[in-house]
């Protein structure tokens, strides 16, 4: 496991795992977990284990919807992440799951397996390819994990209304859930950011005063 750590100071009570998107690395939610200053958070960022067809940079899934996907490296890969942040001192209800694009899908698809609940998952402009899946693999614990779901109107990349018909079903099956719209692109934004932040701060989807 290739790993990398960010935090603002030692006063620390949530754990964050950032998981890149497509082609990333274990660098590349670095500037990311910079430019919120959340100073009591400390940042795990892990490289996903299979190389991307690109020729550069790593994925979580790899495959093709025609030929099938492989995902046991990489469900193993995060399920040692877990042990070792649990090690370190952080319970469940301590952790974050943060992901963008390709790695929004992952915080969904492992974090809603989980037999407990986290402090939340964070999916930024993720594409989820079969909703139905999602929901039929996810444990009765995960409906108690706050997920708050962040898309850009001037994603390019993955349209948000992808994000619009998955919340819309996460809510039907009784998954605590909310939808953010932001103007942006397919990238973690300002107005993105301060939603994190303020998610963190607040502990809760529910009563979040949401200044953008």
């Amino acid at each position: 496991m290739i790993l990398n750590y960010y935090q603002e100071s030692d006063n620390i009570n949530t754990a964050i795992i950032g998981l890149h998107g497509w082609t990333g690395t274990e660098h590349s939610m670095v500037p990311v977990a910079k430019s919120m200053k959340i100073s009591n958070a400390k940042w795990y960022i892990p490289r996903a284990p299979y190389n991307a067809s690109s020729g550069k940079g790593y994925t979580w899934f790899s495959g093709s919807p025609e030929n099938g996907w492989k995902t046991e490296k990489t469900f193993n890969l995060m399920d040692k992440l877990f042990n070792k942040i649990i090690d370190d001192g952080f319970s469940y209800n301590k952790i974050i799951l943060l992901g963008f694009s390709m790695g929004a899908s992952l915080s969904l698809r492992y974090g809603l397996r989980l037999d407990f609940s986290l402090k939340g998952i964070i999916p930024i402009a993720g594409y989820m390819r079969d909703t139905d899946e999602l929901i039929n693999t996810s444990s009765i614990k995960s409906k108690q994990t706050p997920i708050l779901i962040i898309h850009g109107k001037k994603d390019s990349v993955v349209d948000y209304n992808n994000s619009i018909n998955l919340t819309n079903s996460l809510k039907s099956n009784g998954f605590t859930s909310r939808l953010e719209i932001v103007e942006s692109g397919h990238i973690i934004s300002i107005p993105a950011s301060n939603l994190v932040k303020k998610f963190i701060k607040t502990g809760s989807i529910s009563d979040m005063e949401l200044a953008l």
